[in-house]
């Protein structure tokens, strides 16, 4: 009864962190639709500042139901601050070369190029981690740079400076994650997410003021979808994390790329775009790269697990 009660639970578990991970996809491209209707009105610096003031509002709701409380302002180092710094700079570089991207691109274009993270995460890996890339990850690499260099047609006519942008995206996501490894395991998720958003916050505020360039807020209903844009990406990132601490990466892997689907569906609905011709094959290219790397991440984790056992037996 006992195993099978385990059983129940960990079905039911993978289950929730579809679903949050489904939501967080969601989410994010909710705000990247909110981004691209706004980009023309205000500009990208701004659009910055106020995705990262209001992201705050779910953090703090983490915190509360967290029971962090002041916690979160104790036992700061800065060996802790700096990964921090370096994270909220990496997230900042992200949201900018997103929002600019989408804006100046077909919205499901710039979203599938972003994918590119995987790609990423192998490279960094090896250089930060010193992790062992083998011929599977290394051929996973090639095959997703192949789906990158077709979607971007770098020696066509049509090529842009900015689909450059998303593969900037991906290579700040996967330096993000990879700054994780750095962070004590007790640290808490709702501190690390806390101090990395005061970070993105004021390089936003940098950025803006550098920029000199700033838009008064025109109406009623554009003040809630800058409320909506924080709010949605706040929640989006706080979904994503429970979504991986509830089961293995590898299991929810494969369900990232239904950003794609869901991308290229609301690029359509909202702004009439259907750029299947800039995607097809190159993204069959990226999915199957991504899919190769998340097998392999599986099959060596289980083969430290084993190792593990045999050791304890």
């Amino acid at each position: 009864m006992l195993k099978k009660n385990k059983s129940i639970g960990k079905i039911n578990s993978i289950y929730l962190a579809i679903f949050l991970m489904m939501m967080g996809i969601l989410f994010v491209d909710f705000y990247g639709v909110i981004i691209k209707s706004l980009g023309n009105t205000y500009p990208m610096a701004q659009l910055t500042m106020f995705r990262n003031s209001f992201a705050v509002l779910p953090i703090f709701i983490l915190i509360y139901f967290s029971g962090e409380g002041f916690k979160i302002f104790q036992n700061l180092d800065n060996r802790f601050l700096f990964l921090c710094f370096l994270r909220g700079i990496s997230f900042l570089i992200m949201q900018l070369a997103y929002f600019i991207a989408i804006i100046n691109m077909d919205f499901a274009t710039a979203t599938t190029l972003s994918f590119s993270s995987p790609i990423f995460i192998v490279v960094l890996s090896l250089i930060f981690l010193r992790d062992k890339i083998g011929f599977y990850r290394w051929f996973a690499v090639g095959i997703g740079f192949m789906g990158v260099i077709i979607i971007m047609k770098p020696a066509s006519s049509i090529f842009s400076l900015y689909a450059l942008l998303p593969l900037l995206v991906g290579l700040s996501w996967a330096f993000a994650n990879i700054l994780i490894k750095f962070y004590p395991e007790k640290t808490s998720t709702a501190k690390i997410n806390f101090y990395t958003l005061i970070f993105s916050f004021l390089g936003s505020l940098i950025v803006l003021s550098v920029s000199s360039d700033y838009t008064s807020i025109q109406s009623l209903n554009h003040w809630t979808l800058m409320i909506a844009i924080g709010c949605l990406g706040g929640c989006a990132s706080i979904f994503f994390i429970f979504a991986y601490r509830l089961v293995l990466p590898s299991v929810l892997g494969p369900f990232e790329y239904l950003g794609i689907p869901s991308s290229f569906f609301l690029g359509w609905f909202f702004f009439f775009e259907s750029p299947i011709d800039d995607l097809f094959p190159g993204v069959i290219f990226i999915i199957f790269a991504g899919l190769i790397i998340i097998w392999r991440e599986k099959t060596l984790a289980l083969k430290v697990e084993k190792n593990k056992k045999l050791h304890q037996a």
